[in-house]
């Protein structure tokens, strides 16, 4: 595992450009009171598509959401200032077994700032192996705060070791991080990447859900296709 100060200091930058936090809100004039629910996204560049990848379930939930409430919106965090409206997004690939959904980024490329989308075509998700250390950054629903009018998203940076590998499902032991599993609701969908000693970061996958309050699950990004659609190879 890097040490505290390499992940502080040269492996954090490096991810936070590819990954950030979506949300839910009744207004976009008035964040106080109408945030209903937040996620995350990871950024990938397929060679033929920039996408936006995030849970299925995030998108099941916004759905849901919407048929009860008409005037709900999807936004994301992609720079600073405002956040983006992600305006009828429909998903390019969803697949509920995988919890992924993708979306195309074409519309809001302008929008993207310093974000940065991972070169999945150059850098491809390469095999993870028990003991693998494993760096994400999520977006924590508590620590979502509305301060001077202003959405604002606190940010958690992880570092943890896979401990089971079952064909496109990854696992890692989170008990010893002191988080009640509560805690980490809206890391849903943040991309997560394999640190390796003299290579480059690598992203491997993206965080699902929480199992028996003691394991993190992944799922392996080999499932994503070049056209964003979701395919089992």
């Amino acid at each position: 595992m890097p040490t505290r100060t390499e992940l502080e200091f040269v492996i954090e930058p490096q991810v936070r450009k590819f990954c950030g936090p979506i949300y839910f809100t009744r207004s976009l004039d008035e964040a106080e009171g109408n945030v209903t629910a937040n996620g995350s996204f990871g950024l990938v560049d397929t060679g033929t598509k920039k996408l936006l990848v995030t849970c299925y379930h995030v998108w099941d939930e916004f759905q849901k959401e919407r048929l009860e409430r008409p005037e709900l919106k999807m936004c994301l965090c992609l720079d600073q200032g405002p956040a983006a409206l992600f305006e009828s997004p429909e998903p390019l690939g969803e697949d509920p077994e995988f919890d992924l959904a993708t979306f195309d980024m074409q519309p809001l490329l302008a929008a993207c700032g310093s974000r940065k989308f991972y070169q999945l075509n150059q850098n491809p998700p390469g095999r993870v192996r028990e003991g693998d250390a494993v760096f994400f950054i999520g977006f924590p629903g508590n620590l979502r705060r509305v301060i001077g009018g202003e959405l604002r998203f606190g940010r958690v940076p992880f570092g943890v070791k896979v401990c089971s590998v079952d064909g496109w499902h990854i696992q890692s032991e989170i008990s010893k991080l002191k988080m009640k599993p509560d805690e980490f609701g809206g890391i849903s969908g943040c991309p997560a990447f394999v640190v390796r000693p003299g290579k480059p970061i690598q992203l491997v996958g993206f965080a699902t859900s929480v199992v028996l309050a003691e394991y993190l699950c992944f799922t392996h990004a080999t499932c994503l296709n070049q056209d964003g659609t979701i395919t089992k190879k």
